[in-house]
């Protein structure tokens, strides 16, 4: 099921992308402060984020469940749909290299925190069920970041 949602939400920022650009992975997250813990994060449904942060990330926290798409160039943040797809809407986006892994954390409750360029970031935090889509983005963020 994952791949059929992970291929409808290459096809939703199809139009978007540049000339070249390419995505590399798909899936659904729920977005939190930098700081969420992981299981505080699946029980607020995503924290707000605080007073002080940047548009970037007071942008994205506005709708908790999104789904994250991860190109070659941008890390897309979709919305999610009630059924848990990705939505058509593009909530925000960031050039990939002002976004780094600043850790990953598996279990039943995964999270991965990305830090942004502008020295804030936010917790996507995955269900066990997306544990697997948790690692894939780990592994492709990790990947970009090295090359």
């Amino acid at each position: 099921m994952q791949q059929k949602l992970q291929t409808r939400a290459f096809e939703y920022v199809a139009p978007v992308l540049r000339a070249g650009e390419r995505p590399l992975v798909a899936t659904r997250a729920v977005v939190g402060a930098f700081a969420a813990s992981r299981f505080g994060t699946v029980v607020a449904q995503g924290a707000v984020l605080g007073g002080v942060g940047s548009a970037a990330a007071g942008i994205l926290a506005t709708a908790k469940k999104q789904f994250v798409v991860l190109t070659d160039q941008r890390v897309i943040f979709l919305t999610q749909t009630f059924m848990g797809g990705p939505g058509k809407q593009i909530v925000g986006e960031l050039p990939r290299e002002q976004v780094m892994l600043a850790e990953a954390q598996m279990g039943i409750v995964s999270v991965l925190r990305l830090a942004f360029a502008q020295g804030d970031g936010v917790s996507l935090t995955f269900p066990r069920v997306d544990k697997k889509n948790a690692e894939s983005l780990a592994q492709a963020l990790q990947r970009a970041t090295v090359a």
